[in-house]
């Protein structure tokens, strides 16, 4: 069915030299972890005569599979993994010009943002299309109530609803959606006030229902209820480049020039930092904790475990 809607290195050399005997850490790594987290090494098995390209996105499913996003080098696709890194499938290859994140949500289906496109689309978790939001190729303005221009990311609210950043491109603006895809409202105009924006990059939803919205280049978090009402700020992440929340904690990615995972709750507190990515794009946390990381300029998926 297709729709369009209306109108740190904190560990110290010695430290990192240990890990790698042990290998624990890649032999490259400033790639390290805090005193927290570790690298695992060459934790996927990828295919034969195969690499890893521009990655952009990532995430897990409800058995902790993981699914990771190429743009591009060779060719788009969406890889997937099982939780102990073995190749299960790939699916979509050459189909998204504009590959930009990927997210399993609370229906478990994959979503996927494509700025080319300029559309969000649903696929099941084998990569059959269900529904696509917004009109194919064609840029709308930032009041647009059927058309994206510069769509980067999208949650799903406990009722349903789609939330989707519209940012990274002319326009600066939340578009939330109703199920079967038609408009609903949207918020935001380009700035540096409270509601305003200036690049949302990446979008989730906590258990409160707040909106959580990556405003990167206002190196800030803002907080929102579902229709906009503008509720808290924080910019202890950094720019914001995409976003997490798993029982109420935090996992912010910041591109550069921070390059770095920063771990918090909900009320602000940052617990933990990892340091050393390469252009961070996207991030996802499976059932025990594990962070996955697609670096776009790194050109690979990370993956960190608590030590």
């Amino acid at each position: 069915m297709v729709r369009t809607f209306k109108t740190k290195l904190l560990a110290v050399s010695t430290a990192i030299l240990a890990l790698i005997a042990v290998g624990k850490i890649r032999a490259a790594s400033v790639r390290a972890a805090d005193v927290s987290y570790q690298v695992v090494a060459n934790w996927a098995q990828l295919p034969a005569a195969t690499q890893w390209g521009v990655m952009t996105g990532v995430d897990v499913d409800s058995n902790d599979n993981v699914y990771t996003f190429q743009r591009e080098q060779p060719s788009s696709e969406v890889i997937v993994f099982d939780a102990r890194g073995k190749f299960l499938k790939s699916w979509g290859e050459d189909e998204f010009p504009g590959a930009h994140a990927l997210r399993i949500l609370r229906d478990g289906h994959v979503w996927i943002t494509d700025r080319k496109l300029q559309q969000v689309l649903e696929f099941d978790l084998d990569g059959k299309l269900l529904m696509s939001i917004g009109q194919k190729g064609i840029s709308g303005a930032n009041n647009s109530e059927d058309s994206f221009n510069g769509i980067s990311d999208v949650a799903m609210a406990e009722n349903g609803n789609l939330l989707v950043s519209d940012g990274e491109g002319p326009n600066t603006r939340v578009v939330k959606i109703a199920p079967d895809g038609k408009f609903i409202k949207f918020w935001g105009t380009k700035g540096a006030d409270p509601g305003q924006f200036d690049t949302p990059h990446s979008i989730a939803i906590d258990s409160q229902g707040r909106v959580w919205v990556c405003d990167r280049g206002n190196k800030r978090l803002q907080i929102f209820d579902e229709d906009g009402k503008f509720l808290d700020q924080m910019t202890q992440f950094g720019s914001a480049s995409s976003i997490v929340i798993k029982k109420d904690m935090v996992y912010v990615a910041a591109t550069a020039p921070e390059n770095r995972i920063t771990i918090g709750t909900t009320d602000g507190h940052v617990v933990s930092t990892i340091d050393g990515l390469s252009s961070p794009h996207e991030i996802a946390v499976d059932s025990n904790g594990a962070i996955y990381a697609a670096e776009t300029n790194g050109k690979a998926v990370l993956k960190y475990v608590k030590k």
